[in-house]
């Protein structure tokens, strides 16, 4: 994981070595620090030199500011390394996360994908700012703080350290646990995003179903999981912490003890005993510190394998082919189709039908027959299991996805709008489209006068999922952006429930414009409005029941003869 993080890391690669170069040269300046404090008790205090304590004061003085300045910029840097390796993270992470197949969302909660994508690449920040470089600078000035006690005396040096072996045992207990129960964290924080995440996007049904209760009910558990979790970390850290601060005092009950029989004895100096009590604080804090920045790097290497795990799932990559077609005849063919959205539970079952070019074909069928997933498959949302889908008597898996998705429009039935202007929704097919074409259009569907009579506009700001616009007028929406790049193929899911009249009639004008000259599927939801398609297809539980003309259909008096007199006398 190191290595690889690293790897994104190189074009920092002079920060790095600087950063490490500074943290070894403020390691050692810290370790000499002690030194310096023997030599002007024992040298100059001691001695009665008194003329040069002034000088060894500024001397003094001057060292830790300077200790001060390397440690500021030192820290400055480490930070801004991290955040330049999180910029390019997430930006990895999320081109990864555009270029999956639908199937990955399909079986991925959305607050999961945001956690991957936020906090735990956050959670790398601090595997960089205050983890690796700083635990190298540690350890080196645990190196050169031994060596200077060893310098001074050795004997007094190996009674002050024959703690180590406790702390080495203690150490390794607690990195055991901490690692487990960092993983059970990073865990928890993804169930509780993704249930936050979907809760909120539902809450309209949560209220409406008088469910506010229950889902807190279950909130409160996913949240006391998290915090049993957290607990559990925690609970390492305040074991261990103590047991750090038992032995430093050990040590230090060890150099005043045995260090005053040698001062009376006359065998070390004032200034020896006093560099040894700092010596030990020193050489006790970066181990602390090793132990709080051994949790960084845990909780970075944790959320470093989700990442890593999710960008190396390489079946979940759109493949895609090589042909880039400026235009399509629009000729769709589908030749005994198989798909299942998972293992063999098949939606459709031997598919076959053909679309001639700039001619209609409407899906017909009850929930759960297969019409929207036949329209997912034409635009390579998702590769069917068996058989073969062409266009232009081209295998689809041919055409470079984003070429051929140019050249289909897909209106849903549920419209999707992002927030922000109408202008930029209209323009998520193409960005080349100019403000005339968009006017144009609109004037042709007969929805320019709602966007003139928002507040800016074509530049008025539509909130999250377009829930400022009516469900008509998003609609109409999604009607001007698929007419604004003029497409070879259609593939719409006609939708007219729930809408007042006027609305309707501006749709079905909306659907006649969009249709006119072009290869079209539509999935039919209201059957008296499709007796313009030049074919009929009806779908039952994914196979092909009837097919042909309204009138061919009406003749036959069989399952569409059925649904669409059902139908009308339910209107009647």
């Amino acid at each position: 994981m190191l290595v690889r993080l690293l790897n994104i890391a190189k074009d920092q690669k002079k920060n790095i070595l600087l950063a490490v170069f500074l943290t070894v040269f403020q390691s050692l300046f810290t370790a000499l620090q002690p030194y310096l404090y023997k030599i002007i008790i024992d040298e100059i205090i001691l001695a009665e030199q008194y003329q040069w304590l002034g000088t060894a004061c500024s001397i003094l003085l001057g060292w830790l500011f300077f200790q001060a300045l390397i440690g500021f910029y030192n820290s400055y840097l480490a930070a801004k390394i991290a955040q330049s390796v999180i910029l390019k993270l997430r930006q990895y992470v999320y081109d990864h996360l555009i270029r999956l197949k639908l199937s990955f969302f399909d079986k991925t909660p959305v607050g999961t994908a945001v956690t991957r994508s936020v906090s735990d690449i956050q959670t790398i920040t601090d595997l960089f700012s205050a983890g690796i470089i700083t635990i190298l600078g540690d350890l080196i000035q645990i190196i050169a703080i031994l060596s200077c006690m060893f310098y001074i005396n050795v004997k007094l040096t190996l009674l002050t350290i024959s703690v180590v072996p406790i702390l080495l045992y203690a150490a390794n207990i607690f990195r055991k646990g901490i690692r487990d129960t960092f993983q059970e964290v990073r865990n928890q924080v993804s169930n509780l995003n993704a249930f936050l995440q979907e809760r909120i996007t539902g809450m309209q049904i949560v209220q409406l179903f008088n469910q506010q209760q229950r889902e807190y009910k279950k909130f409160k558990a996913i949240n006391t999981k998290h915090r049993d979790a957290n607990i559990r970390s925690v609970l390492y850290y305040s074991i261990f912490f103590p047991v750090v601060e038992v032995l430093v005092a050990l040590s230090f009950a060890i150099i005043i003890s045995y260090g005053s029989i040698l001062m009376f004895d006359l065998k070390i100096q004032l200034g020896e005993i006093t560099a040894f009590i700092m010596f030990v604080n020193l050489f006790f804090r970066p181990i602390r510190a090793i132990a709080d920045r051994f949790n960084n790097i845990q909780m970075g290497i944790v959320a470093s394998e989700r990442i890593f795990n999710l960008i190396d799932a390489e079946e979940h990559i759109e493949r895609t082919g090589t042909q880039t077609p400026n235009s399509l005849k629009g000729l769709v063919e589908f030749d005994q189709v198989w798909f299942a959205y998972k293992s063999e539970d098949w939606i459709l079952k031997n598919i076959s039908f053909t679309v001639e070019a700039g001619k209609s074909l409407a899906l017909v069928g009850a929930t759960g027959s297969g019409k929207t997933t036949i329209a997912s498959l034409i635009t390579h949302l998702y590769l069917p299991q068996k058989g073969e889908i062409r266009i232009d008597h081209t295998p689809i898996d041919e055409y470079e996805i984003s070429s051929l998705r140019k050249r289909i429009a897909f209106v849903l039935q549920d419209v999707f709008l992002f927030s922000g202007s109408i202008r930029n929704n209209l323009v998520l097919k193409s960005t080349d489209i100019s403000a005339d074409r968009m006017i144009r259009v609109a004037r042709e569907i007969g929805a320019y006068e709602f966007i003139d009579a928002l507040p800016g506009g074509f530049d008025y700001h539509v909130q999250e999922r377009g829930m400022s616009l009516s469900q008509g007028q998003r609609q109409l929406i999604s009607f001007i952006r698929a007419l604004a790049v003029d497409p070879d193929i259609i593939v719409l899911d006609e939708a007219t429930s729930a809408i007042d009249s006027q609305t309707e009639h501006l749709i079905q004008k909306a659907i006649e414009l969009l249709l006119k000259d072009r290869t079209a599927v539509v999935i039919a939801h209201r059957l008296s409005t499709i007796k313009h398609c030049n074919e009929i297809m009806v779908l039952e539980k994914g196979e092909i029941l009837e097919k042909g003309t309204h009138q061919e259909l009406m003749k036959e008096k069989g399952a569409y003869q059925h649904l669409y007199s059902t139908q009308i006398e339910s209107v009647q």
